[in-house]
């Protein structure tokens, strides 16, 4: 899935489409994937990168439950909000986290998986979560390093 870094309810339908074009063409060039699927900035979308994802063959997906990293949460406040959602079990739980917080993908995650797999959950994709649909809206060889490559 495609993360964005700008801000959709700001931005111009150019700047939306720069921005989505750019990551997938990063994507395609080091993976050869193009992802089907956009995560917003924030869960903020409106109908401009409604349009533009349209456009570029992805759907915007959002989550349903956030571990709060991006926040401040401690990992045990993050652990905490788990084992809520887990007790309350929902029929299904699409989670925001951010692997870029060393606590979050070294303490918080593997607590999560071993709770919500204790309670019954399995891990799907997003596009197995959906009903099954394509992950990629593209998919081609990963290209040969060159000087295009720049972060």
């Amino acid at each position: 899935m495609t993360s964005l870094s700008f801000s959709p309810h700001l931005s111009s339908v150019a700047t939306v489409m720069s921005e989505m074009t750019r990551t997938d063409e990063a994507l395609m060039k080091i993976l050869g994937v193009k992802p089907a699927f956009v995560r917003p900035p924030y869960g903020k979308y409106n109908d401009r990168s409604e349009q533009v994802a349209e456009e570029n063959g992805q759907s915007i997906v959002i989550w349903d439950f956030d571990s709060r990293d991006s926040i401040g949460a401690s990992p045990d406040e993050s652990k905490e909000e788990y084992r809520k959602v887990a007790d309350k079990r929902p029929p299904t739980i699409l989670t925001l986290n951010h692997e870029t917080y060393e606590t979050t993908a070294h303490d918080v995650l593997p607590y999560a998986l071993d709770i919500l797999r204790d309670n019954g959950y399995n891990f799907v994709s997003v596009a197995e979560c959906l009903g099954g649909m394509e992950p990629y809206a593209k998919r081609t060889d990963p290209a040969v390093r060159d000087d295009s490559w720049t972060c």
